[in-house]
This record gives C-alpha cells, sequence and structure tokens, in this order.
C-alpha cells in the first residue's frame, strides 16, 4: 500500500504544508492582531508622507521652473508630516484601505486551508490511477507549488494595499497569483483525465 503513495508524497507532503500554514496564518491574525495593525499603518502612514512631499515639491516650483518664494515648501512639507501622523492613527477598521487590506490578509488563510486540501485531494486520486509514475510526481509536486503560491500572494497583497492601493496591490501579485492558479488547475485538471480515463478503460 505505501508503495501507492510513493510517486505523489511530495504534493502530499507539501499540500500538508500548506495546510498547516492557513492554520498557522489564522492563529497570527488572532494572536497578532495588533502588530499586523501597526504593520499596516507603517506603510499607510509612509505612503501618505511620500504623498505629501511629491505634492510639496510640485507647488514649490513654479511654471517657469523657478523656485517660489517665501515659506510654501515647508508649509506643504508640515502638511504632508501631519497627514502621515492622522493616517498612522487611523483606525484598522474605521478605514475602508485598512478593512480592505485586513480581509486580503484573511484570505490568504482561507485559501491555504482550502487549497491544502485539494492538493492532498489531486495526489490521492492520481496514486490510484494508471498513469505512470513520473506524471503522478510531476502533477502533484506542481498542484502543491500552486497550492503554496497563491495563498502568499494574497497575503503580500495585503500588505501591500496600504501603500500601493486596490489595484496597485492587486497588479503587483498578478503574475505569481497567476502562476499559482494555473498549476493548481492543472493538477485538478490532470487527476480528473485520468481518472475518468480508468473509469471508462476497458478491462
Amino acid at each position: 500500500m505505501i508503495e501507492v503513495f510513493k510517486p505523489v508524497r511530495y504534493g502530499i507532503l507539501i499540500g500538508l504544508l500548506v495546510f498547516i500554514l492557513g492554520i498557522g496564518w489564522a492563529f497570527f491574525l488572532v494572536l497578532g492582531h495588533e502588530k499586523i495593525h501597526e504593520s499596516l499603518q507603517y506603510e499607510a502612514a509612509h505612503a501618505a508622507s511620500i504623498k505629501g512631499d511629491v505634492n510639496g515639491g510640485e507647488h514649490d516650483m513654479s511654471m517657469d521652473g523657478h523656485m517660489k518664494k517665501g515659506g510654501d515648501g515647508m508649509e506643504d512639507h508640515l502638511h504632508g508630516a501631519v497627514q502621515a501622523r492622522e493616517a498612522a492613527h487611523a483606525g484598522l477598521h474605521d478605514n475602508l484601505l485598512m478593512a480592505l487590506s485586513h480581509a486580503r490578509l484573511v484570505r490568504g488563510h482561507v485559501h491555504a486551508m482550502g487549497l491544502g486540501l485539494v492538493t492532498i485531494a489531486v495526489s490521492l486520486g492520481l496514486a490510484f490511477t494508471s498513469v505512470s509514475a513520473r506524471i503522478k510526481t510531476i502533477a502533484s509536486a506542481l498542484t502543491g507549488v500552486g497550492a503554496l503560491v497563491y495563498p502568499v500572494a494574497w497575503i503580500v497583497m495585503g500588505y501591500r494595499t496600504p501603500a500601493l492601493g486596490p489595484e496597485g496591490a492587486e497588479l503587483s501579485v498578478m503574475t505569481i497569483a497567476g502562476t499559482g492558479v494555473s498549476l493548481v488547475l492543472l493538477g485538478v485538471l490532470t487527476s480528473a483525465a485520468f481518472i475518468i480515463k480508468d473509469i471508462f478503460k476497458k478491462s
């Protein structure tokens, strides 16, 4: 019986690790809530500070390219600093952008739990098909890699949302998230195809 599972052992192992990651991340979301809160606030404050500095620099130059006279530049800089301070003290769930960041972090947990189970199911399904051991190993392992990559993309997206905005954070992980989905889908379709083939195979 153990020999049956040897070709897909990597997929099963990765699936279990992804599932454990999901559980661990859920505990961190609860126990490390304040730490996450502070991290998101820092990103928001940093982004607001940069935006304030850029706006200050733009208003500090006249249309002919010469510096304005007076203290407008210092005033804009102080205004940017005030905005950054206000962002740093904004409540996590009172700010829609921060709430979206937290929701995306939670989705990392949900997807890790679900895709970990999917990887194990795909690996077990492949184990009992008539396909070669090489294909079983590759398909199960790639499914596991995709299952690991996709939840991590959501977590990274959540942390980047305060600084880059909803769309910017999404675009920043689009490639890695798409790769993860593609690998999981490839594994599921491969497993389904060979299971169906064996079911209707003439004895």
